[in-house]
């Protein structure tokens, strides 16, 4: 391998000899698969496990959580005897192991994005803040008397459009021209 190649996994499949099959058929299990007593943990780990944590983590992205992920499925495929052995106990566990890894990946991105949405927001930086009010009030003066004073009970002290009107005296559809106008006259002057 160069040192431009990546180093890319090789799973190999252990091999089921032909009179595990027989066997297998014999003892009514037609698919021909290994059994689990035949499974050395000890040649696993030092032959095929750091090419599976490898894949895993070609495939996952980490390390730490490859090597998890792949813990986990062989501990997984060891405590259930029961279900039906795989024919390649390598490529079973890398699949398990990083279906494993993304699903704690897609866990642990909700978390963060929950712990993001919780988390206070940074204060504000009162020199910030003085500025912007300084621009606002610098373009509601550009606004004629009444835009200014529709702008202010609106948006300032939160006062509804019928409040407004029946405040000024005005219809409803002037105090919504008014605001519509303003906010357009605002927009245009604190973009500038």
């Amino acid at each position: 391998m160069t040192a431009l190649s990546p180093a890319v996994p090789r799973l190999v499949s252990r091999a089921v000899p032909n009179h595990d099959l027989a066997q297998g058929l014999a003892d009514g299990r037609a698919d021909g698969l290994a059994d689990p007593r035949d499974f050395d943990v000890t040649e696993f780990v030092h032959t095929e496990y750091p090419r599976v944590v490898s894949a895993v983590r070609m495939i996952a992205g980490d390390r730490e959580a490859a090597v998890d992920a792949v813990q986990e499925a062989l501990v997984q495929l060891l405590t259930h005897r029961d279900r039906a052995w795989p024919r390649n106990v390598a490529a079973w566990v890398t699949v398990v192991a990083s279906n494993r890894a993304r699903d704690v990946h897609r866990r642990d991105a909700v978390g963060r994005r929950v712990v993001d949405r919780l988390r206070p927001s940074a204060p504000e930086d009162p020199l910030e803040r003085v500025g912007r009010d300084l621009d606002v009030l610098a373009a509601l003066e550009t606004l004629p008397q009444r835009m200014r004073q529709v702008c202010v009970l609106h948006y300032l002290q939160d006062q509804s459009v019928r409040e407004i009107a029946d405040a000024l005296g005005i219809g409803t559809g002037t105090v919504k021209t008014q605001l519509h106008r303003s906010r357009i006259a605002l927009a245009r002057r604190l973009t500038t």
